[in-house]
């Protein structure tokens, strides 16, 4: 009974052995290869990203056609070639993109008239520092481009965005009526109403945000 059992201890200890043999030469050694942390980071990384690229591309999804005055199906209109993305997390509400941006197009410190928003609060939970900056989703299926029936919204041909004509707007609120995000912004002194145009490709929020919460996004 007694050599049973020395021989089954014996037998154990050498699978052990073996087991961390195998163990030892199938690791990578260091300095090569990924952690398993590293790599649960990266794959976070790239599902955040791939997120934020997503909700800034995609078309919004309450088409309506009877604000469609251009006679072109939704698929038709050429997809943007650039977008902004924010970081709510590093946004600290100083507004300052919304400063930047009235000066920038308005030649006016006047934060009503921004294409860029602020907003407190998002989810509605009474969270005083939670901020969440509000951005034109430049839309492959733009609903406002669609909608206007006096050519007034035009593609930037360097960015794809799509912006406004003031030169041809007619105060019609097509456009503002049109888009599902509220990223038009009425000027009820001029009767024209205005969105985003990525500053022709040199995003002045972006550039002035001091909290690096903005980002200008380029295909190549």
């Amino acid at each position: 009974m007694n050599t049973i059992k020395a021989t089954d201890h014996t037998s154990v200890e050498e699978t052990a052995a073996d087991s961390v043999a195998v163990k030892k030469e199938t690791s990578p050694s260091k300095g090569k290869g990924i952690s398993r942390r590293k790599m649960l980071g990266f794959l976070g990384i790239q599902v955040v990203a791939g997120t934020l690229a997503t909700a800034a591309i995609a078309a919004p999804k309450n088409f309506n056609p009877k604000h469609y005055n251009r006679g072109i199906t939704p698929d038709q209109l050429p997809a943007t070639r650039a977008w902004l993305v924010t970081d709510p997390t590093t946004c600290v509400g100083c507004r300052t993109c919304e400063i930047v941006c009235s000066l920038a197009h308005d030649d006016i410190c006047r934060p009503a008239l921004s294409r860029i928003h602020t907003t407190y609060d998002p989810q509605h939970r009474l969270v005083k520092l939670a901020v969440m900056p509000d951005v034109c989703r430049q839309c492959n299926m733009a609903d406002c481009y669609l909608a206007c029936e006096y050519d007034a919204l035009i593609l930037d041909p360097k960015t794809g965005a799509r912006i406004i004509d003031p030169a041809k707007c007619e105060g019609c609120g097509e456009c503002f009526a049109a888009c599902p995000y509220d990223m038009i912004v009425e000027n009820e002194e001029k009767s024209i109403f205005s969105k985003c145009d990525l500053c022709g490709g040199d995003p002045m929020c972006v550039k002035y945000c001091p909290a690096d919460a903005l980002k200008f996004i380029e295909l190549g």
